[in-house]
């Protein structure tokens, strides 16, 4: 049996991810969604790098992150929060940091999956809740609580866009994208590591989340649990896994019925970061 075959609960599975198919980066019909997500994502992520390294007391705290307790973070933590949605142009979501309010989470963005219909006002849109868990974070790699912070608090802006009419193609684009993964993460069971985190909005949250982590930690900065290789970028600011390029591939060639799909190509590439996920596991 292939190394694919006996770690389906990792890959990226065509049964799953064909019942919403617009809702997953590895399918076709997302393509225009890659193409629209790739530039808005790095120029997000730019502004809110600039923003923070603006500010000396976050470059300050960045500079000895790893020695920081969880308790000592949290301030900073509520800094970078306020700078980032404020850069998104976004309504402020709830922010929780707390043991108990979802105590089986350590981190989460809780959302309403009605407010899903894309004709809220600026003002009356929800933003949903941002909630970091510092007892669980506290057992995890030091960067990790900046990491998810970021990350969901990206959710909340991809809510909002999903909420509103635009008259921009791309943000139009953007937004289908977001409500068939929203929708798609409320309804569907069964998911693997590699099917959840490559909905639309995991796959673009954990890519700007990881590149500001990126920018901020001159690209040392390498959880192989923040997402999939699609998602992350390794020293030199490159993608693992650039699945533009993996599906630009397909498209400039001849298909063939031995053409691989872009989800076999992506799993095919992933197992990198599936043996590594086996060997951090090892005792």
């Amino acid at each position: 049996m292939s190394p694919v075959q006996a770690a389906g609960s990792f890959y990226a599975t065509q049964t799953l991810q064909s019942q919403r198919p617009h809702a997953f980066a590895l399918q076709p019909e997302a393509y225009d969604f890659l193409i629209a997500a790739q530039t808005k994502t790095i120029k997000d992520g730019d502004k809110l790098v600039e923003l923070i390294l603006a500010d000396k007391d976050l470059t300050a705290a960045l500079s000895k992150w790893h020695t920081l307790s969880i308790d000592e973070q949290i301030p900073f933590l509520r800094k970078v929060f306020a700078l980032e949605y404020r850069s998104m142009g976004i309504k402020p979501p709830m922010l929780i940091i707390d043991n108990h309010s979802y105590p089986n989470k350590m981190v989460y963005f809780d959302f309403d999956v009605t407010y899903l219909s894309p004709l809220a006002t600026n003002d009356s849109v929800n933003s949903g809740v941002v909630y970091l868990n510092p007892d669980k974070l506290a057992a995890q790699d030091k960067f990790a609580s900046l990491a998810f912070l970021i990350h969901e608090t990206r959710h909340s802006y991809q809510f909002q866009l999903s909420q509103q009419q635009h008259s921009n193609v791309k943000d139009n684009q953007l937004a289908s994208g977001y409500i068939a993964a929203f929708s798609a993460q409320k309804s569907l069971t069964g998911f693997g590591f590699s099917d959840f985190l490559t909905l639309l909005n995991e796959y673009e949250a954990f890519q700007y989340g990881n590149y500001v982590l990126g920018r901020l930690t001159q690209w040392q900065f390498d959880l192989i649990s923040m997402g999939t290789f699609a998602s992350q970028f390794d020293s030199r600011g490159q993608l693992k896994i650039d699945l533009l390029q993996l599906a630009d591939s397909n498209n400039s060639g001849e298909i063939t019925t031995e053409t691989m799909s872009l989800l076999q190509k992506y799993n095919q590439i992933a197992e990198q970061q599936y043996q590594l996920r086996q060997a951090a596991k090892a005792p």
